[in-house]
């Protein structure tokens, strides 16, 4: 059962700028260590992560309140290039309170634009 979808779409440019301006501290507070390794450092790949954890907040329906933290949701890539997103802390939390047993994401992007879908697969309430 379908519990929840959120999508969210973000400038590449936008993440740019951010590791321009704040480099490593945006970089560390934001991207879990595998997050950043996976992505080399491309800004392209970092708009795709920033992406999915907008887009599961959205689809939990919390935003980030509730002590949610960024590097709480990690979205790596399978052998395949296919997104797997994992969740600890306050996230995992929410997400079991609602029963939710899988996290499914899609990501695509073209120029300078990097769009993803979440759906929240469970039992619901």
């Amino acid at each position: 059962m379908i519990c929840g979808i959120g999508v969210d779409l973000i400038l590449v440019s936008r993440i740019n700028r951010a590791m321009n301006r704040f480099g490593e501290r945006f970089a560390s507070r934001v991207y879990t260590p595998e997050e950043r390794r996976q992505s080399g450092g491309k800004a392209v790949f970092l708009a795709g992560r920033f992406a999915v954890k907008e887009a599961l907040l959205k689809a939990l329906g919390t935003g980030m309140a509730g002590g949610v933290r960024w590097k709480e949701i990690e979205t790596l890539a399978r052998e395949s290039g296919a997104p797997e997103v994992t969740c600890s802390g306050r996230v995992e939390h929410l997400l079991g309170l609602r029963g939710i047993k899988r996290v499914w994401a899609s990501l695509s992007h073209e120029q300078d634009h990097v769009v993803a879908v979440v759906v929240l697969e469970g039992p619901g309430q």
